[in-house]
């Protein structure tokens, strides 16, 4: 009797531990944090470590019946690491631009990346932005602006990870930030950007319009001026 006893103890607390474990697991699946993998992957930052892109821009004027649009290639390449007194690690980007793929590169400018163990800044124009926080979860916002002296700015990141697929390729693991999303009767204002495992920024959406304020017109999203900017991914690896 008392070995039975003894044996449906141990049965029920090894049934209790697996349950336990069972439940851990359902947990981190069900829970909110996107956070899979080593989040400094969705920003390579490897010495020649490239991405091409192209960029379609359409800009809107009042007066104008029709969009002027400009489309061309950038490419970002890491081209060297420097360091300072304190340690922190400051990689710098070249950008290049050309009209057609049929042209040759040429370099336009460079920007300079900071990686720190809670984030990603990025220093684009002399403008620094917080690109990306961690660890990555949908809960948190951040304020993009929190460096530089433009208003505040809520980043934050869309709830899940997705597949998606630009021109040729297909990636999974898709980390989506959402820079600004404001949209009003009188304008629009929404920037979005994807980011891929192991190859960084995948696309960018880019719209500030103003709507047409007349009152024949208002709230019907007639554009009467602004702009809207993409950056979709055609081509990455390393040099």
């Amino acid at each position: 009797m008392k070995n039975s006893l003894l044996t449906i103890g141990r049965n029920f607390t090894k049934h209790i531990t697996i349950l336990a474990i069972a439940s851990i697991a359902f947990s981190a699946c069900d829970d909110d944090n996107t956070d899979p993998v080593d989040p400094y992957n969705y920003y390579p930052l490897e010495i020649g470590h490239y991405v091409v892109y192209d960029v379609n821009q359409e800009v809107y004027s009042a007066g104008q019946s029709a969009p002027v649009i400009t489309k061309w290639q950038e490419k970002d390449e890491v081209d060297k690491i420097v360091s300072d007194s304190a340690g922190i690690v400051t990689y710098i980007v070249a950008r290049s631009t050309r009209n057609s793929a049929a042209d040759y590169w040429q370099k336009a400018k460079e920007y300079a990346v900071h990686k720190y163990p809670d984030k990603i800044l990025t220093n684009i124009d002399n403008q620094l932005f917080q690109s990306l926080i961690f660890p990555i979860d949908s809960r948190t916002t951040w304020n993009g602006n929190a460096y530089n002296n433009l208003d505040k700015q809520d980043y934050y990141y869309e709830p899940g990870i997705k597949s998606t697929k630009i021109g040729e390729h297909s990636f999974d693991k898709v980390l989506t930030v959402v820079e600004r999303k404001d949209t009003s009767i009188i304008n629009k204002y929404v920037t979005i950007k994807e980011y891929g495992l192991g190859v960084g920024l995948l696309s960018e959406d880019q719209t500030t319009f103003e709507f047409c304020q007349k009152d024949d017109c208002i709230g019907l999203g007639q554009i009467e001026s602004g702009s809207h900017k993409t950056r979709k991914i055609i081509e990455f690896g390393t040099r």
